[in-house]
């Protein structure tokens, strides 16, 4: 059976930059960066499977989701001009690419390219700490504000943190639970010198959950990888400090 094509957000014309949310985004997370681009390129923003209004998947696995962005992509009828991934997004684009998936340019923001050292204590330790709270029978929307505070350099933006904790709410469970699981077996290291589209590396200087040390680590083993990191931001930084963020992107794939 043919799987359905993810859901996802369009503005503008020209050519394409795709963006692929993280953990707690869907495709309203790039909505500054939508508008603000939307201009001069034709901007889809996708709902991975299981979020928002694209199906969820019965298995998830870095494969199956590749498989899923390269549907939306044939969908698309076009190849990006550039791929923008956050965090978990940005380990779907790494797994896309090595499947056979072509884009322009990449910018990889805010993710890694593994996730802590699979198989390892520290892994076992994240997975039933970020699943307690589903054992416990609560859902995203009764932690999400805990959540993404957390995730947050400057914690006086409250507009900011609404509009993040909005996105992350509706989330379900099951979906949450797919993804906590998937993420502790990523792995990509290997593949990183294959990566032939020109990439940045974009970290923020106060991110704890993708270290700057650990995304400047990753640029270093990307042939001609450029790395930046922006200033005052945590991980979200494409909502805490979104000029900033669609900055980077815009100078990128402009040259």
């Amino acid at each position: 059976m043919t799987p359905p094509i993810p859901s996802y957000k369009e503005r503008g014309s020209g050519p394409l930059l795709l963006f692929l949310h993280g953990l707690g985004g869907n495709r309203h997370s790039f909505d500054h960066q939508l508008e603000t681009l939307s201009d001069r390129y034709r901007c889809v923003a996708w709902d991975v499977p299981g979020y928002g209004g694209s199906a969820p998947m019965a298995a998830m696995s870095f494969p199956a989701l590749a498989a899923r962005l390269d549907r939306l992509v044939n969908a698309l009828g076009s190849e990006p001009h550039a791929v923008t991934g956050h965090s978990f997004g940005g380990m779907i684009a790494q797994t896309w690419l090595r499947r056979g998936g072509a884009c322009g340019k990449l910018i990889l923001a805010h993710t890694s390219a593994a996730f802590g050292k699979p198989g390892s204590r520290w892994n076992e330790d994240f997975l039933r700490a970020r699943l307690a709270p589903i054992e416990e029978g609560l859902a995203p929307c009764d932690f999400a504000r805990q959540l993404i505070t957390s995730m947050f350099f400057d914690r006086s933006k409250a507009a900011a943190i609404e509009a993040a904790v909005r996105t992350m709410a509706p989330l379900p469970a099951t979906t949450y639970r797919q993804v906590i699981e998937c993420l502790v077996a990523f792995d990509e290291r290997a593949h990183l010198e294959r990566i032939r589209a020109p990439t940045l590396c974009l970290a923020a200087q106060h991110d704890r959950t993708a270290s700057p040390q650990s995304v400047a680590e990753m640029a270093q083993r990307i042939p001609g990888a450029k790395y930046q990191c922006l200033p005052d931001a945590g991980h979200l930084a494409y909502v805490e400090t979104p000029d900033a963020f669609t900055a980077a992107i815009a100078a990128f794939v402009a040259h």
